[in-house]
């Protein structure tokens, strides 16, 4: 993965290369739909993991991002503990669009512009959401098809925000909604600057529903036959 990202020193301005260009990626949120997700279906596939997915190790997660730098430095920017160090050794590109990230000198942290609101082609989108800018990743990577998983935007049935346990923030329902205004955002882009390019939601409970919504039962099952005719 290290042959398509530039400069890790100094914490240069990320060059993306379209190294997916025209496949599918997957982009990871921390929704608690994933909670009993079998992350091996993964491993073959492009993925740009949000915030803790890094966890989940670099043959599933090929690239990680993060959007605020709360996720790494407590007040007043220390190393937030299990989290800077760990996510620090992680192999895999490592990138962020925190304006305030941008003069510190974290080798392994890339650094991209951050533009409010949509996709862009020369910056990362905010969007309020991590998963949007997740999909602007992916799609500067070159992917032309891009699922999303575990982007639900409501809490699980027992109030739980994500499908792990290493949570900063107290669960809060209300930050949903501004979250899915700015996907329209997001949407709206996706036509005017990558067309021809897709975004399908796997999940079919999810709330997000300004894209097509596809069953994760059916996809995962057409999925796995694929592969099994492919390896045979």
């Amino acid at each position: 993965m290290g042959g398509i990202f530039h400069g890790r020193i100094d914490m240069p301005d990320w060059i993306p290369q379209p190294m997916w260009q025209g496949q599918e990626a997957f982009v990871i949120g921390g929704g608690p739909s994933l909670r009993d997700f079998d992350w091996d279906l993964l491993r073959d596939e492009n993925t740009v993991g949000c915030n803790n997915a890094f966890r989940l190790g670099p043959e599933i997660c090929k690239v990680c991002v993060f959007v605020d730098r709360k996720f790494i430095f407590d007040k007043p920017n220390h190393p937030r503990k299990g989290f800077y160090d760990e996510l620090s050794r992680f192999p895999n590109p490592v990138i962020t669009n925190d304006s305030q990230l941008k003069h510190r000198e974290e080798s392994w942290l890339l650094w991209m512009r951050r533009q409010p609101k949509g996709l862009h082609r020369d910056a990362l989108g905010f969007n309020a959401n991590c998963g949007a800018t997740a999909v602007n990743v992916a799609l500067l990577l070159g992917a032309s098809t891009i699922y999303l998983l575990g982007v639900d935007m409501h809490l699980g049935g027992d109030k739980e925000p994500n499908w792990h346990n290493h949570v900063i923030d107290k669960a809060n329902e209300q930050v949903y909604a501004r979250m899915i205004t700015s996907f329209g955002h997001v949407k709206k882009d996706l036509e005017l600057k990558f067309p021809g390019c897709q975004i399908f939601n796997i999940n079919k409970n999810s709330s997000l529903k300004m894209f097509p919504i596809l069953d994760p039962d059916i996809f995962w099952a057409k999925r796995k036959a694929r592969l099994e005719l492919k390896y045979a």
